[in-house]
């Protein structure tokens, strides 16, 4: 399972990865043992596929690098001895083998309650070994992806009720299983109407590595203005630029003239497009990562990343008041749904790792973004698999709210992937470039959009009315033996 959220092709090993868990949780009965081996296939699972947390080249220090992932994937190894222990539950109080087909539930429910919060992490979800099979991932634009996970789930029981009672009843049933959303995402594929409003963009890729940043991003602020006028601007609406491509921290109360250098305000003063660029803000004690919208010599809006990741941009203020303050930025959380416009289209710019999260990507498709931009910088990872991985994630939100997606990286992968999942346009990891081409906008709502991720929710409540159904059960059956 851990190498199919590989960025190899290898999805396909999803669809009987977990065979072995199935025959293992369906006998064993003793608790100690699930509690041992659901974390062992939990350790063993995320460190297959986010050893590269190692290879981050921000910590100088090689020992906590290794020291990072393995509190990473310790800690979300925990997640996988939930479900597990659940399913121990489930099957406990059922006393049924039928108790088996709780297990696609128990899984969705807890990738879902697993995404929430501050801490919330879906980069591990199950559902993201389908990124490469665009067909039946459509799907996602009615259950969210947590509907990729609960097939993938369902798909393994079947075959293991193949493997187990091999009869045309199952073997039909495995089929029908495995083909049904193909089925379903060919039909709604096919219905999709793009709207022909087009609009041409320009992605900024400086492939800045991070030790040069760190020295300053006066040369980083040169570079891009130099790709940037490669070409002509004249037929061009939007610039993209990624995350921290803009030197100094912009004061919200100063003159934006003084804050940047005479070539930047030359740059844009005579020109027709807009810019997104990202730059660190502050406003009185608060700073934040910020995406900024520059037209001529103004600024006209101000994005504040709202999803930070813990304990490097962010520290909780428990930490902080107990003297473990392990932020190494210390960047406050954004509250607001900035919109940005461009020939009077609305879009959202994003932040970096806020494209792993269908929120707050589904919340600014309901205020009305028209498409979507995230502008990253992966400087930290120099090689595979990372930005490949990190880069991908970015299919399903496009998928979910039928959307185009441009994706502006530093380093790469930056991309522009089209309202089916398709990416049309890319720059690749440790390059540096430029991607002109034409986006369209699109201001129809998916029943994902609107209603979130009710499938998810629906999981849990089964799970919920379940337990309850059991129990009274059994304190019926107690009365009746009284």
């Amino acid at each position: 399972m851990g190498f199919s959220q590989q960025p190899w092709g290898l999805g396909f090993i999803a669809w009987f990865s977990l065979l072995p868990v199935i025959f293992f949780l369906n006998e064993e009965t003793k608790i100690k043992r699930i509690i041992l081996y659901s974390f062992l296939w939990g350790f063993i699972y995320h460190i297959t596929f986010l050893n590269w947390l190692a290879g981050n080249v921000g910590i100088e220090i090689i020992f906590l690098r290794y020291a990072t992932m393995l509190l990473v994937v310790l800690f979300l190894s925990l997640n996988i001895s939930l479900i597990f222990l659940l399913f121990y539950y489930f099957k406990k109080i059922t006393k049924s083998e039928k108790s088996i087909y709780f297990l696609p539930f128990i899984f969705v429910g807890v990738e879902y309650i697993r995404s929430l919060g501050l801490y919330g992490f879906t980069w591990n979800s199950l559902s993201y070994t389908q990124v490469d099979y665009l067909l039946i991932s459509q799907i996602i634009e009615y259950t969210g992806i947590y509907g990729l996970t609960f097939w993938i789930v369902i798909v393994n029981l079947t075959i293991y009720n193949v493997l187990n009672r091999n009869n045309k009843n199952n073997v039909l049933i495995a089929l029908l299983c495995f083909l049904m959303p193909w089925l379903i995402g060919s039909v709604i594929k096919n219905n999709i109407i793009e709207s022909s409003d087009k609009l041409k963009i320009k992605i900024v890729q400086p492939n800045i590595p991070l030790q040069e940043k760190r020295k300053g991003l006066n040369h980083s602020l040169e570079r891009l203005l130099s790709l940037s006028s490669l070409s002509p601007n004249d037929s061009i609406s939007l610039i993209i630029w990624p995350e921290s491509s803009i030197p100094s921290r912009l004061n919200r109360n100063s003159i934006y003239n003084s804050k940047l250098s005479t070539k930047m305000n030359n740059f844009l003063k005579n020109s027709n497009f807009s810019l997104v660029a990202g730059l660190e803000t502050s406003s009185g004690k608060n700073r934040y990562n910020s995406s900024i919208l520059f037209k001529k010599d103004s600024i006209i809006n101000i994005y504040n990343k709202q999803r930070l990741v813990p304990n490097v941009e962010y520290t909780p203020k428990f930490f902080n008041d107990i003297g473990l303050n392990m932020g190494q930025i210390g960047f406050n959380i954004g509250e607001d749904l900035t919109m940005f416009n461009v020939n009077k289209i609305n879009f959202a710019s994003m932040v970096c790792i806020e494209s792993i999260f269908s929120s707050p990507t589904r919340d600014f498709v309901n205020n009305g973004a028209n498409f979507l931009v995230y502008i990253v910088n992966d400087g930290w990872y120099i090689k595979a698999p990372e930005p490949q991985q990190h880069a991908k994630r970015s299919i399903y939100r496009a998928i979910e709210n039928r959307r185009f997606v441009v994706r502006a990286a530093n380093t790469g992968i930056s991309m522009v992937i089209d309202l089916y999942g398709n990416i049309t346009q890319r720059l690749d990891l440790n390059k540096q470039g430029v991607i002109e081409t034409h986006i369209s906008s699109n201001d129809t709502k998916t029943f994902y959009t609107k209603y979130g991720d009710v499938f998810s929710i629906f999981n849990i409540f089964v799970l919920i009315l379940a337990l309850l159904s059991f129990n009274f059960k059994r304190i019926f059956e107690r009365k009746n033996e009284v």
